[in-house]
């Protein structure tokens, strides 16, 4: 085990991830029942090849509008929570399917996306496989990949053009092609806007009224990554679920839903653990803590721990180097000793 001295108070741990996490720019630690801390970091800073290359990707969007950058961080006020955009999607999942989630995890993606032939391998994928990375489907999130798919004119046929790396269930290959592939379903399960619907099902109630989510260019929102909201809405998501998805008396996720997607489903190392959408139980080995997490690259992250009835949102600027582990380490082991 490291030998570092654990803090004692939520300040404390504040001032150990901004040494340890420089990229660090806001934390919010919410338990029973009120925020605890709301801390700035106002020398969050960036090393020196993520910094030139984001100056790269302005000067060609200056140039160049229509181009789109997978590096970008801010859209006005509002910050790119990465790859909590995912947990977002399991939870529109549910909300969209509503007490027939769980018997549509069954279904073949075939199912909703008929443009898949029948002896094409990818016919055999689940709902279930895409929201808990095993469709066999490989990684797109490296920055070439990305920026080859943010170029494409329809980016969910491009997705189903990739080929597989497993069978289906199989084996876990984190993708955001998997989640995109989940975002078109329930568009065209709605047959309508997902992202009015999430707007007007999910984020109106519990107040969230400024949000931005960077669509394809069938105007699908980009079920991978690119939702940007403020620090204290990712609060509020996750309070809703740590209050088991009810929100002043309202019941926006459905519960078993909620329960069955922060569950692990498949083993991703010896830390961590993935369910529908979710990192679950990290460290659990050490900790003994259920936790369920929405975790976005370079340290975006909404922690929720239903027996310490806590939750912990940080924000970070994204480094391409950053090992934002350690903002779950750190926090875990805080409140394992509360």
């Amino acid at each position: 085990m490291e030998n570092i001295a654990i803090p004692q108070t939520p300040a404390e741990l504040f001032e150990m991830l901004k040494v340890q996490h420089p990229y660090l720019l806001r934390l919010l630690f919410w338990q029973n029942g009120r925020l605890v801390l709301d801390s700035h970091n106002p020398q969050a800073k960036l090393d020196r090849e993520t910094n030139l290359l984001k100056i790269f990707a302005n000067m060609v969007i200056r140039v160049m509008p229509f181009m789109r950058s997978p590096l970008r961080d801010f859209y006005e006020d509002l910050k790119n929570v990465r790859s909590v955009t995912k947990s977002i999607i399991s939870l529109l999942a549910g909300i969209v399917f509503g007490d027939e989630i769980t018997a549509r995890l069954d279904d073949p993606i075939r199912t909703f996306l008929p443009e898949i032939t029948h002896d094409d391998p990818k016919a055999t994928i689940k709902l279930k496989h895409l929201l808990s990375n095993t469709s066999g489907l490989p990684t797109i999130d490296d920055l070439p990949s990305m920026r080859k798919l943010l170029s494409t004119q329809n980016w969910c046929e491009t997705i189903l053009r990739l080929p597989l790396q497993d069978q289906p269930g199989k084996g876990y290959f984190y993708s955001s092609a998997n989640f995109h592939l989940v975002a078109c379903i329930l568009e065209r399960t709605l047959g309508n806007s997902l992202y009015q619907f999430a707007q007007a099902h999910l984020f109106l109630p519990l107040g969230i009224q400024k949000t931005h989510w960077a669509c394809d260019p069938q105007g699908v929102p980009f079920g991978g990554s690119d939702l940007y909201l403020r620090a204290e809405d990712m609060l509020s998501i996750g309070r809703l679920c740590l209050q088991d998805g009810s929100w002043n008396g309202q019941q926006i996720v459905p519960h078993d839903w909620l329960k069955l997607s922060t569950q692990p489903i498949v083993s991703v190392d010896e830390k961590n653990q993935y369910g529908y959408g979710w990192w679950i139980d990290h460290n659990f080995q050490e900790s003994r803590l259920h936790s369920f997490s929405a975790c976005g690259v370079g340290g975006q992250r909404i922690m929720i721990i239903p027996a310490k009835n806590a939750v912990v949102v940080t924000t970070s600027l994204t480094s391409l180097n950053a090992h934002s582990n350690v903002i779950d380490d750190r926090v875990i082991t805080f409140l394992q000793g509360r």
